[in-house]
Order: C-alpha cells, then sequence, then structure tokens
C-alpha cells in the first residue's frame, strides 16, 4: 500500500502568495517552490546546505530562505496562485523514499493545475526518472553544485552521509538527458566554493556541449553550516560567470577564447561590440534556471549586492552590471 504524502514545504514565498501566509506579495514571483518533508531529514550532509545532517541551522531553511512546513492536503484546497505563476519546482531532500513522495505531490498537483514542473533532486535509477515523467515532469534538475571534482568530494562526496559522487552524479545527468532529452535538464554551479574563473568557465562549457543547462548560484553562506564562515564570491567575478554562461548558451563562446589573466580573472577574445550587444538586454544577469523560474532573494539579501535578478534589469542596473564585469573598456 503507498502512503500518500501527508507534509511538506513552502517557500515562504510561495506560501505567501498563494494565500496560505500573510504578508505583501511580489508581483515578480514566477514559480511555486515546494520542498519534500520527511521527520529526520536530509540523508546528504553537503557543507553549504541548512538540510545537511550536520547542519545546526533550521531545518526549515534553504539557502537564506525560509520553508515553512504545511499540511500537503490543506495546500492543494487551498491552491489558488496568482496568474504570473509560470512554472511548480519541487526541491528534494535525500532519502530512500523521495521519488515515490514526489509522485504522489506531482499526481494531486496535475488535479489542480496545468503549469510545467520541474524537479531537482540527487541521482536516482533510469526507471525512477522514467516514472517521474510519466507521472508529468517536465524538467529534471540534479545539482553538481561544484565546479571540480575534486571540490565536489571536499563539500558533498563520498565520505558524507549520502555517498555522493562525482561520477554518479555525472552519470545521473547522462541518464537524465536520456530520458528527458536536451533543454529539459539542467544542473547548478555554486560560485565560490574554490573554484578559478576558468575552470568554473570550462563547467559551463562542458555541460552545454552535453546539452545540459546551467543554473548559476553565488555562494551564501548560512549559520549553522559547515561553510558558515566562508565568505561568497567577489561580486565582479560573479558578474564574469554570468557573462560566460550567457555567451556559451548563444553560442558565442568557445574554450579557446577564454583566458586566464596572471590575477586568476578571465578575459574574452570576443568582439567587444557583439559583448556590448549581448548584454545590452540585462538577461545575462537575472536568475538562470529552469524557464520561468527567478528565485527572488535566494542569494540576495535585500540591501544587495543582487548577484541574481529576479526581474528585468532597469537601464541603470545593466550598465552598472557591464561595468561590473571588468570585460569591456
Amino acid at each position: 500500500m503507498i502512503t500518500l504524502v501527508e507534509r511538506v514545504r513552502l517557500s515562504i514565498g510561495t506560501a505567501i502568495q498563494i494565500g496560505m501566509e500573510s504578508g505583501g506579495k511580489d508581483p515578480n514571483f514566477t514559480t511555486a517552490f515546494l520542498m519534500t518533508f520527511r521527520e529526520g531529514g536530509c540523508d546528504a550532509n553537503c557543507s553549504f546546505c541548512p538540510q545537511a545532517q550536520d547542519s545546526t541551522s533550521g531545518s526549515d531553511r534553504l539557502s537564506r530562505l525560509s520553508w515553512p512546513e504545511y499540511n500537503f492536503n490543506d495546500v492543494i484546497q487551498n491552491w489558488s496562485p496568482p496568474g504570473q505563476f509560470r512554472r511548480i519546482c519541487i526541491q528534494t531532500i535525500c532519502y530512500p523514499e523521495v521519488v515515490q513522495d514526489v509522485v504522489n505531490i506531482v499526481d494531486e498537483l496535475r488535479k489542480v493545475s496545468k503549469l510545467p514542473i520541474s524537479v531537482a533532486i540527487h541521482p536516482v535509477s533510469s526507471d525512477d526518472l522514467s516514472k517521474l515523467k510519466v507521472t508529468g515532469v517536465s524538467n529534471i534538475g540534479i545539482a553538481l553544485d561544484a565546479g571540480t571534482p575534486e571540490i565536489f568530494e571536499d563539500i558533498k562526496g563520498e565520505h558524507r552521509g549520502a555517498e555522493y559522487r562525482w561520477t554518479t552524479h555525472r552519470q545521473g545527468l547522462k541518464d537524465a538527458l536520456k530520458i528527458f532529452g536536451k533543454g529539459r535538464v539542467t544542473t547548478h554551479l555554486i560560485i565560490g566554493l574554490g573554484e578559478s574563473e576558468k575552470e568554473a568557465a570550462d563547467f559551463i562549457i562542458e555541460m552545454y556541449e552535453m546539452g545540459i543547462s546551467v543554473g548559476l548560484f553565488a555562494f551564501t553562506n548560512i549559520k549553522g553550516t559547515s561553510l558558515e564562515n566562508h565568505s561568497p564570491p567577489d561580486l565582479s567575478s560573479y558578474r564574469r560567470m554570468q557573462v560566460v554562461r550567457q555567451l556559451v548558451f548563444e553560442g558565442l563562446l568557445a574554450s579557446d577564447q577564454i583566458r586566464e589573466n596572471e590575477d586568476g580573472s578571465i578575459s574574452l577574445d570576443i568582439d567587444e561590440g557583439l559583448l556590448r550587444e549581448v548584454l545590452s538586454s540585462g538577461v545575462a544577469f537575472q536568475v538562470t534556471g529552469c524557464k520561468g523560474c527567478n528565485r527572488p532573494f535566494y542569494n540576495e539579501r535585500p540591501r544587495g549586492p543582487m548577484y541574481n535578478y529576479p526581474r528585468c534589469l532597469t537601464e541603470e542596473e545593466v550598465l552598472r552590471a557591464i561595468e561590473e564585469t571588468n570585460l569591456v573598456a
């Protein structure tokens, strides 16, 4: 007998948007975020994550956001999101029954919504990936987070509770590509974990060559995690990674066009006029990931700095962001 999901978490912004918490609604909020719930939490132990086994941070947090716990039936019965929602994203923690729980969640969401549904999950079997697709999941995300095998093993590797491995995660991405297809598989890269700019750029290029989209995150130090004293990335360095991701996404940049400078920064062998044209829309500096996802203030505090804008940038913001890249004269 299948046990139906009783409880889930919602990001606090999602809870406000659908009316389960009071607060000011954000007109730029375009994705409903849910997270699987389990007594005992996540089996994994990623050094940056409040959900990690060793974390003393609140169990209701992911990155810097609060994710309160709710009765899932109440969520479904009160489901009345505003019209600006373009996607539903289900974040998962790691435990043996998680795939079946996601299937149950998607089955119920499909009764009240036709929005595309993304799932962020650790590597699972091809059979489980097929099960997720059949039930109505349109996009799958498997986060490598780290740009190199060495950093991966250090922050979330096999010595951790869930025995995550670089090779297993990469194989999981390849399996997901076979089932979901190019354009529907994503991974995450957290900038600021110790990678060089060139290593991060090479990672982005490799993923896109495989057909995998990259969502960029700025490392966020959360009290109670193993990396609480680790600093966020330099904004200028992060801006350059945003530029690389956008150029690679548009097919305008290859590995041999990237030069590593003596100070560790990168320079790009690309026409400056073309670079300004590509960056002039400001899209490169907005949240990246699945289409329609904008994660307001996931990495950022309201006072800034704004690593990822959850909306279109103003002309002034675009000019400032381009200047911050230090890639144009």
